[in-house]
């Protein structure tokens, strides 16, 4: 007796992935790397208006130290690149940041909305 096919959000699973699993995980990829980009930005936002230059030289936000990020980029930070930064720019881990989660695998995708605690209307298919 055949095994009965496993179906999860309406797509039948299969291995080798069918193009319906692939288009179905490459369009929430879409959506997830949206809404995490816009976490960041606003964590980055929130940041970057409470920045003062003790100093007064002219500084900005952008060019200083990485230690000067609040928790929330942190958390960001670490949950897109796994590993922390020192002596670097806040702009220079943006940077970083920005492309690690454009380039990002869909598995990982799915580890980082699991991290992230991100709220998701489906979920990837075929990783179980």
């Amino acid at each position: 007796m055949k095994k009965e096919a496993k179906v999860e959000f309406g797509i039948e699973i299969v291995k080798p992935w069918s193009t319906a699993m692939y288009d179905h995980n490459e369009a929430l990829a879409d959506v997830v790397k949206a809404k995490v980009h816009a976490l960041w930005v606003a964590a980055y936002a929130e940041a970057e208006a409470e920045f003062v230059d003790e100093d007064d030289l002219g500084n900005e936000f952008i060019d200083m130290d990485w230690g000067a990020a609040n928790n929330e980029m942190w958390r960001i930070q670490k949950a897109i690149t796994y590993y922390g930064y020192s002596n670097q720019s806040i702009g220079e881990v943006a940077a970083e940041v920005e492309e690690t989660l454009e380039n990002m695998p869909l598995y990982q995708l799915k580890e980082l909305v699991e991290e992230l605690d991100i709220k998701l209307d489906t979920g990837f298919v075929g990783f179980n």
